[in-house]
């Protein structure tokens, strides 16, 4: 009876062991990243009188990204997710003098992409900047990598990165100006990893009670027997 009592105890036990070095399950949460409102570029020369297209005709290109909401998969590793979209419409940007619209030169402009991401409780903010490039005969629009940024939940820690879009020219001129371009996705790299002090995840309540009721049955019974033969036997 000890050997039986034995065994089935050293079973419960590694089974209890194996529940509690068990790792949690991945989960999957939804995520959150602002857009970022139309900004409009104009030129910082105001057209003259005889500008080809006139004192107002060069409001400048638009540019504004989408919010998006996702979601991710806490499985420890690298993934590359969607965050926004590009939005850009481009317009005439005026690049002559004040008074010699043949005087032309290309325009730069700097692009504050910032914005928020949201998962769970935490919240980060993605710092992102891009370049917009006025020419003659054509604009190009692109964006930088972004720096990273640290959000915790459930235990997790992911690291998002927003990566480059290279700059571009446009690409739609059909019909009259305004001209709206493609939109472009725009993507982060999300490094999730595990916080040291939750690497081992602890079974639910209902586990450990289960693993606990049997033990006590099998070694419960061994016992019993014991203190029944042991108990003074019932006179009649």
């Amino acid at each position: 009876m000890k050997s039986i009592s034995k065994t089935a105890l050293s079973f419960v036990l590694a089974l209890a062991g194996s529940t509690l070095a068990t790792p949690a399950y991945a989960i999957v949460v939804p995520y959150t990243v602002d857009g970022v409102a139309p900004q409009q570029f104009t030129a910082p020369t105001t057209p003259p009188a005889n500008a080809p297209w006139g004192v107002n005709g060069y409001p400048g290109d638009t540019v504004a990204l989408q919010s998006y909401t996702g979601t991710l998969d806490l499985s420890l590793g690298t993934s590359v997710q969607k965050i926004n979209s590009l939005l850009w419409t481009v317009n005439y940007t005026y690049g002559g003098t004040a008074t010699d619209p043949n005087a032309w030169s290309d325009i730069q402009f700097n692009l504050n992409a910032s914005r928020e991401i949201h998962i769970g409780a935490d919240t980060a903010l993605l710092s992102q900047a891009g370049s917009l490039s006025a020419s003659w005969d054509n604009d190009y629009l692109g964006l930088s990598s972004g720096s990273t940024v640290s959000l915790f939940d459930q235990g997790y820690r992911i690291d998002i990165t927003p990566l480059e879009i290279p700059s571009s020219g446009a690409t739609s001129f059909d019909g009259d100006n305004p001209w709206v371009q493609p939109s472009q996705d725009i993507f982060a790299q999300f490094v999730v990893t595990q916080v040291p002090d939750n690497m081992v995840a602890a079974p639910e309540p209902g586990s450990i009670m289960a693993l606990l009721g049997l033990a006590l049955i099998s070694c419960g019974s061994p016992i019993l027997s014991r203190l029944r033969s042991k108990a003074p036997a019932v006179l009649e």
